[in-house]
């Protein structure tokens, strides 16, 4: 079959492949990771697969129609957004009538509700809740709606929904042909960059789900695949793309590992594995802030660059409220001792929590300019519907009309403005100047796109959520 997989056009810069989406300051375009699975998944089921990933390639709505008419596909996977969901609906649905094809809807953003999603529809009929690699392997052989796990169908005006299918195992996950192959023959890997890898880089997963699974703000865990559940492929596997990316893509520089959380079991035997393989390839990954300063130190030798941490608050209310699970101080000791193993630190930080204030908020501003990790990201809460933490402030009143956090003793607009004092504290401060002035072309003139957008931002412009 014929399959097209679809990132729809929306706004420029766009990015919807992430876990949360929005239009990035910093022009970040993660890969299409999800869609790239299921791509290489259908070829290897020998499907003729085409990946379209709109918002990175620059494609308005008139030239992603023009190829998609192009491919004349007959089947049409479309991954939707949380912000462009309506946009993506109705640009597929006309499509879909002219080239007289089926369609289905993926993604953990349509995993939030898919009812409710599907029922925005007039022509697709079909949606994937979860991993959705062999429900569309199943629709594209021709299996009938009601024997495939995970789908949400329309039957005669009315809504059905099938049965969860257990998530892919090793052997399963295994099998699926390598994402880098798959990225390689469809994608321009020029198009996606971020700021904390070598440019170009490459996304690939090495297991699915978080092992700690409890946070209460986290999409991914609460709608694609949940709880404490961490789906390993072989680390043999693993390490062959490693060696296919090293050998047969020479361009690219280095390898963001978008696993959840690389647990340190896991980095542990990654590491060993990939030393005693000979592999000098890059690599960052995403990381708790509780690691030990041993794995730290191993995952160096190994290549590794950059450590995606999710920090969030210094308010221990808060961090217990969300079900972090480690204290402001074991993250603290983790910070330190991954810069005295020589790693470089991503953080993550939010406003707008269950119960946070004012005073909480300038605490986490203040400890993330103490630690001083490479780079920083301060962030408006996006409460998603389906997680605990929706609910939480759902319940207690704590939503405006657009779904934002609006708390009586931490307001929407005083939250917007902690996060823009937190950007000038972080990135207007000497220890930032330093790292301009030691590193120029890392931090000033490869980022003058970045700094002409988060100017506005950190003083007078209004971020979308």
């Amino acid at each position: 079959m014929r399959v097209l997989l679809l990132s729809p056009p929306y706004l420029p810069e766009y990015m919807r492949n992430a876990r949360c989406d929005f239009v990035s300051l910093s022009a970040t375009q993660w890969y299409p990771i999800l869609l790239g699975y299921c791509g290489a998944y259908l070829e290897g089921q020998g499907h003729t697969v085409r990946l379209i990933d709109a918002p990175a390639s620059g494609l308005d709505h008139a030239a992603t129609r023009k190829l998609t008419e192009e491919f004349q596909p007959e089947l049409l996977v479309v991954y939707t957004g949380r912000q462009s969901e309506d946009n993506d609906i109705a640009f597929a649905e006309p499509l879909i009538e002219k080239a007289a094809c089926r369609a289905v809807i993926v993604g953990p953003y349509a995993s939030i509700n898919p009812e409710e999603t599907l029922s925005k529809c007039k022509v697709i009929d079909k949606l994937v809740a979860g991993e959705f690699e062999h429900a569309v392997g199943e629709l594209a052989a021709g299996a009938a709606a009601a024997t495939v796990g995970n789908l949400v169908f329309k039957q005669n005006g009315q809504l059905a929904r099938n049965s969860a299918r257990p998530y892919l195992t090793t052997a399963q996950l295994d099998a699926i042909p390598f994402v880098s192959r798959f990225f390689r023959d469809h994608l321009d890997l020029y198009r996606y960059k971020t700021p904390s890898e070598f440019y170009p880089y490459l996304d690939i997963l090495t297991g699915r789900g978080c092992k700690w699974g409890q946070c209460t703000y986290c999409l991914w865990v609460h709608t694609f695949v949940s709880g404490m559940t961490y789906n390993l492929r072989s680390i043999g596997n693993v390490i062959e793309e490693f060696r296919f990316i090293t050998q047969e893509m020479p361009q690219v520089r280095s390898v963001m590992i978008q696993d959840d959380t690389f647990t340190e079991q896991r980095a542990q035997e990654f590491a060993e594995a990939k030393i005693a393989g000979g592999l000098r390839l890059p690599w960052s990954c995403y990381a708790r802030g509780n690691m030990s300063y041993d794995v730290l130190k191993l995952m160096k030798q190994a290549g590794c660059r950059n450590l995606h941490v999710g920090y969030e608050s210094a308010d221990t209310v808060v961090l217990k409220r969300i079900k972090k699970g480690i204290s402001v101080e074991r993250m603290t000791r983790f910070t330190a001792d991954a810069k005295r193993a020589g790693l470089r630190i991503h953080g993550d930080f939010a406003f707008g929590f269950p119960g946070e204030t004012i005073e909480g908020a300038q605490r986490t501003i203040e400890w993330a300019c103490q630690m001083n990790p490479h780079t920083a990201q301060f962030q408006l809460m996006i409460p998603f519907p389906g997680t605990p933490f929706y609910e939480e402030m759902k319940q207690n009143g704590w939503l405006t009309a657009a779904g934002e956090p609006d708390m009586p003793q931490f307001s929407n607009a005083q939250i917007r403005s902690m996060a823009k004092r937190a950007y000038r504290a972080f990135y207007l401060s000497p220890r930032h100047a330093w790292k301009c002035i030691r590193h120029p072309y890392e931090h000033f003139f490869c980022r003058l796109k970045t700094m002409s957008r988060a100017i506005p931002a950190m003083f007078w412009k209004k971020w979308k959520v």
